[in-house]
């Protein structure tokens, strides 16, 4: 591993020295740093984002790189969505290489599938599209074109992602003729399907947005305007995500400076105020980007529509006469020669206005050509459409013919059955008369079956008296329990009141130790006493036996009273307090039952809590149908995990704490008796709450 990560930092510092006069404008300091501390790196996890870093902050061609080698490194150090994520980087930036777009999209296929993996593979075909329509001849783009219709016609692809890559190849083919009348219609349908993939899948969502904006400009600017709101939407959620990963020097600048200036282009449908925010944005790139900076200088767009918005046509009219016939306006040429001419006609530059209408009238002559090749083009296409169509129909009609062919097929097979089914039947009446004999062996053998059956019944009843056994010696159990409470009882309350009796009949002298010695016999007696009415509890509550007398309860006055009879049990340090509504809570409910259940809570609270504070909070829910009772401490807590555990009989959480384990399961047994329940609130922290909620009638 060492070896490897060696080899890396050779060849980036073989790189970083060929390409040292391609960054001068990078801060040298930060990129000598990252050097350093790929230097001190021991594994290709820990060398990813170093890499990744570089990749962003180094020029784009130098960067470009590097990207095949982090995704190598990315890759074995079990990192595929990083390595996913620059392969997509590098298909932008090699979108003219067929060859790089072909390997990039091999590299993906070695990766295990994922919706990950499934967006990088469709945004390679993006890019390889965006290639075809471009930068191939016009006989690959037809031949492409009709492939896609004829897939997309007679046998279209159930997988979204092939459904959307093949609609995006039409969508930039039929782009390359302008105002086409059906590249709206598949550009639409292109973004329906592109708002079913996840939100996460920027970079699909990205790269047909940009197309669509540009395409989308001069026909329905409204639409334009609203998918470039929504790619600065997107482009601020993948600016956050890459910051939470550490990719501070990746820049968005010349994304955002595009739009925005974009945005300005369609200032004619725009509000002033919207106008000036985009003004104000594109100069705040301007400033802080050097790349923008010099896209900026070669032809200030935004400048010219600040002013035609404004109709400052004294300041537009210079800069449309350096910057109309820009090799970086290319696209949007007949617009900025309107310009021209609206802004010499309103100033009166006749020298001016003649060279622009001229040059208008040049582009509106071209235009109209192309316009008309466009139609041809929209007609070709519904053409192509109809022959695959009919061609489709003509496969169903063969297909029609084929299975009336197979019908009389079917026909002579049924009377081949018919005859073959004749001598089934001569065979089965042969099998029949043998099967008569095999009868009277059956005879004998359901007189054996009786026999069995009597012996079964035998074996029934002796079931059923082993279960009235077992029964017996249930209730056994439950009467030997409930005598063995009444035995163990009685003696812990004499021992309690005889050991307070003693410390009063002694002096004052050794009244002190012996009061304390008392009010620990006092205490274990309670604690003895506990458990041997937890078990009487579980015993009634298996006999269901255990009876429920329900009346008008204040819950305030019982949350009280249970406070008052717990507050002994808390540890020194610690406040017990309630938490009521001003309002009067009543609950139609067997008071003894709720008492139980909270003093439960409130035992098990104060065992586990040694400092802080225990609240008991009580509130109407689910419209006044239900009250919830809520007990907080700051205790040790429970982990979430355990969160139905705590509730099995015995289950203790510490063995070394008092008590049988039997308090929470006789608390949400009880619950669940009276209509409610009891459970742990796995939300709450810092402490443990448990909540029981109950109905009030």
């Amino acid at each position: 591993m060492k070896k490897y990560i060696t080899r890396i930092i050779t060849m980036l510092f073989c790189l970083l020295s060929a390409w040292m006069s391609a960054y001068a404008n990078v801060d040298k300091a930060v990129i000598d740093s990252m050097y350093h501390q790929l230097s001190l790196v021991k594994t290709s996890a820990d060398s990813v984002p170093l890499l990744c870093n570089l990749y962003d902050l180094l020029p784009r061609s130098a960067g470009a790189a590097i990207g095949f080698q982090i995704i190598e490194t990315a890759d074995r150090a079990g990192q595929p969505g990083d390595a996913l994520d620059i392969i997509r980087n590098q298909a932008n930036r090699y979108m003219r290489s067929d060859s790089v777009l072909n390997a990039l999209r091999d590299r993906t296929l070695k990766f295990q599938e994922s919706k990950d993996r499934a967006e990088t593979l469709t945004f390679i075909r993006m890019m390889q599209n965006i290639r075809r329509a471009r930068y191939s001849d016009r006989e690959e783009r037809d031949a492409s074109l009709k492939e896609y219709i004829e897939t997309l016609t007679v046998n279209p692809p159930s997988d979204i992602y092939d459904h959307i890559a093949m609609l995006h190849g039409i969508c930039m083919i039929v782009s390359q003729e302008p105002n086409g009348e059906m590249l709206g219609v598949y550009l639409d349908s292109l973004a329906s399907l592109i708002k079913k993939l996840p939100a996460s899948s920027f970079s699909i969502r990205n790269a047909y947005g940009v197309h669509a904006s540009v395409a989308y400009c001069m026909t329905r600017p409204h639409k334009s305007v609203a998918i470039d709101r929504a790619l600065l939407h997107d482009i601020a959620k993948l600016e956050e995500y890459y910051h939470d990963k550490g990719r501070k020097y990746r820049s968005y600048a010349p994304s955002y400076y595009t739009i925005y200036t974009r945005l300005l282009s369609n200032f004619s449908i725009l509000d002033p105020v919207s106008i000036q925010n985009y003004y104000d944005k594109v100069k705040e790139y301007v400033e802080e980007d050097e790349n923008v900076r010099a896209t900026y200088e070669k032809f200030p767009a935004a400048d010219i529509y600040l002013a035609m918005s404004e109709r400052d046509y004294a300041k537009a009219l210079p800069l449309l006469k350096k910057y109309y016939d820009s090799p970086s306006n290319n696209f949007r040429r007949r617009m900025m020669i309107g310009y021209l001419l609206r802004a010499a006609e309103e100033l009166g530059d006749l020298e001016t206005q003649r060279t622009a209408a001229t040059l208008y009238a040049n582009i509106l002559e071209e235009e109209n050509e192309e316009l008309a090749r466009g139609m041809s083009q929209d007609l070709q296409l519904a053409y192509a459409v109809y022959n695959v169509k009919k061609q489709y129909g003509d496969m169903e009609l063969e297909k029609k013919k084929s299975l009336a062919s197979m019908q009389q097929t079917v026909s002579i097979v049924t009377s081949i059955a018919i005859v073959i089914l004749g001598l089934l039947l001569i065979i089965v009446y042969r099998l029949y008369r043998r099967n008569r004999n095999l009868v009277k062996h059956l005879a004998a053998s359901n007189s054996s079956l009786q026999m069995e059956s009597e012996n079964l019944r035998k074996s029934r009843a002796e079931s059923i008296r082993a279960r009235d056994i077992a029964q017996k010696a249930n209730n056994l159990k439950s009467d030997f329990i409930k005598n063995m409470s009444y035995e163990v009882t009685v003696p812990l309350q004499a021992i309690t009141e005889y050991s307070h009796l003693i410390a009063d009949c002694v002096g004052d002298s050794g009244n002190k130790h012996l009061k304390e010695f008392a009010d620990l016999i006092e205490l274990n007696s309670e604690l003895l006493s506990t458990i041997v009415n937890d078990v009487l509890r579980l015993s009634e509550i298996d006999s269901e036996s255990m009876p429920v007398q329900s009346q008008v309860v204040n819950a305030k006055l019982l949350s009280q009273f249970t406070i008052e009879s717990v507050k002994r049990r808390v540890r020194p340090g610690v406040e017990l307090c309630l938490d009521a509504p001003d309002e009067r809570v009543d609950m139609f409910t067997d008071p003894t039952r709720v008492q139980q259940i909270l003093n439960a809570l409130l035992t098990n609270a104060a065992k586990f809590t040694s400092h802080g504070k225990i609240t008991l909070a009580y509130r109407l829910i689910d419209d006044g149908d239900k009250v919830e009772f809520s007990i907080t401490d700051t205790g040790i807590g429970i982990k979430a995990e355990n969160k139905d555990k705590i509730f099995d009989r015995f289950f203790k959480l510490d063995a070394e704490t008092q008590g049988a384990g039997l308090g929470l399961t006789i608390a949400r047994l009880l619950a669940r008796l009276l209509g409610g329940d009891v459970s742990l609130d796995t939300s709450h922290r810092g402490g443990a709450r448990f909540l029981f909620i109950l109905p009030k009638k």
